[in-house]
């Protein structure tokens, strides 16, 4: 019997935080080896370890916190553990605030003698090479924890629970390797555990390929009204403007540079649809009545008018084309559809070859109409 299965807390965050903290204070081996493979640190031994959970800042409350001291050494690692769940609002960003370590630094349940410290930061999470907010934060996986820290634990009672969560683990990441034969509908749609379809979504995605500049930009989830959907935002340097909008004095300040197109490739995770769409928005993205509203009516036309050119033009190629895949669309961010049929037989390798099949078309349409 699995005692972490039982209880229900395999994706219980703070539970599982305490986990570790009990890991690395009551356990040597653990502790150890954690500093020395996770941390890169030599001679563990050296150091005079403590882990923390929930110690409160000004920034709010990082999942883990550790301590490492020597004579002549102090260290400061913060961890935010992240299962099943996403970072919080600028989570990282604000742990890895200067005011934040100054809090933990001056916390006196720290304990820290030193002032004067190293502060290392870790996002320790099931999805590989997930992108924090807070660019200090490492990305760490429970994948590369429990195949580096691979210990018998000396306690009974805290390895029977650590090997009963390494158990479930190991399953959680078992067979998320994609085979370009299998079909993508059994690979990735009919995955019921999500987070799995979502580190699969990411793994078919990372293999494509643009001819001439085109690449994957970034991979994520979106949500709302029940529905789940992985995207991709696919693009390169020269569909990007030269200028981004700035937030001024209670106004966007916009040029007819601030512009940011690319495709944006989206599944329907429980409607086994596929969209991508082409995008023109402004840089940064500004939805569109936020955009109007704070900024001036000269900017706004200035922006919106070589837009609008740019996608009279896209819709002109778009007809003279004649590809039923490919049509016209006059959205708030999205200037073209395009649509990728999927059915039940379609393996991965095709898919990918349909995405980059119509990536070389658009690309090419969008080049023409940006010279």
């Amino acid at each position: 019997m699995n005692i972490v299965n039982l209880l229900g807390i395999t994706y219980k965050e703070d539970i599982i935080s305490n986990l570790i903290v009990g890991l690395i204070n009551e356990s040597k081996v653990f502790r150890n080896s954690f500093i020395k493979n996770i941390l890169n640190i030599e001679n563990p031994s050296d150091f005079k370890v403590k882990a923390y959970t929930r110690i409160a800042t000004s920034a709010g409350i990082p999942d883990i916190i550790v301590t490492l001291e020597n004579e002549k050494d102090s260290r400061l690692l913060i961890v935010e553990n992240k299962l099943k769940a996403d970072e919080g609002f600028n989570q990282t960003l604000r742990y890895s605030d200067e005011k934040c370590i100054k809090d933990l630094v001056d916390n006196k349940l720290l304990e820290l003698k030193n002032k004067d410290l190293t502060t290392e930061f870790i996002f320790l999470t099931l999805i590989p090479e997930q992108i924090p907010t807070g660019d200090k934060f490492k990305n760490i996986t429970y994948k590369d924890l429990i195949e580096n820290v691979d210990v018998d634990i000396e306690d009974e009672v805290l390895k029977r629970v650590y090997c009963d969560f390494v158990s479930i683990l190991k399953d959680f990441y078992k067979d998320l390797d994609i085979n370009e034969y299998d079909k993508l509908i059994d690979s990735c749609f009919n995955e019921e555990d999500k987070t799995r379809a979502f580190i699969k979504f990411k793994n078919i995605v990372k293999n494509i390929n643009g001819k001439s500049g085109l690449s994957v930009r970034e991979i994520g989830k979106a949500g709302g009204n029940g529905r789940l959907s992985y995207y991709a935002k696919i693009s390169k340097d020269s569909w990007i403007g030269k200028e981004e909008a700035r937030f001024i004095n209670n106004t966007y300040k916009i040029t007819k540079d601030c512009y940011d197109i690319h495709l944006e490739a989206s599944f329907d995770i429980f409607n086994k649809k596929m969209t991508l769409p082409l995008h023109y928005e402004p840089r940064p993205y500004i939805p569109r009545k936020r955009l109007i509203e704070k900024t001036n009516e000269e900017d706004y036309q200035k922006y919106i008018t070589k837009r609008d050119y740019v996608k009279g033009l896209v819709h002109n190629e778009i007809h003279e084309l004649g590809d039923s895949n490919i049509k016209p669309y006059n959205g708030s961010n999205t200037i073209a559809s395009i649509n990728i049929p999927i059915d039940e037989n379609i393996t991965i390798k095709e898919f990918i070859e349909s995405i980059e099949k119509y990536m070389i078309i658009v690309e090419n349409i969008v080049d023409k109409c940006l010279k």
